[in-house]
């Protein structure tokens, strides 16, 4: 990924300065409010990982994993974080799934 394009919420900021400070806000609340670390930093981090991947953001999931390599997260934890998250997600198929098949299991072809 090119480090000269601008992210998405280095877009935003240009559009509306006000919606990038509240995500700012917000993103530093949890990411770094002392009253906020029930998880250590390196599984949010693979939280964001994951989350990222699974709505398909590829500029979001490579933010993510440089912030996690640089606290220290190794590749193997976060290709396991990547590997959970397509688990996860295709569990998801299945339960979205599961009416369709029943109908099928319950309207055999005759």
């Amino acid at each position: 990924m090119n480090e000269s394009v601008p992210t998405p919420i280095e877009v935003l900021g240009r559009f509306s300065p006000v919606a990038k400070d509240t995500f700012m806000s917000h993103r530093a609340e949890v990411m770094e409010n002392p009253d906020a670390q029930a998880l250590p930093p390196k599984i949010k981090l693979l939280i964001g990982i994951g989350v990222a991947a699974a709505l398909q953001s590829s500029m979001c999931t490579l933010m993510w994993a440089k912030q996690a390599r640089k606290a220290g997260v190794s590749d193997a934890e976060i290709a396991e974080a990547i590997m959970v998250t397509r688990l996860m997600k295709s569990a998801v198929v299945n339960d979205a799934a599961e009416v369709a098949v029943q109908w099928l299991l319950d309207n055999p072809t005759k």
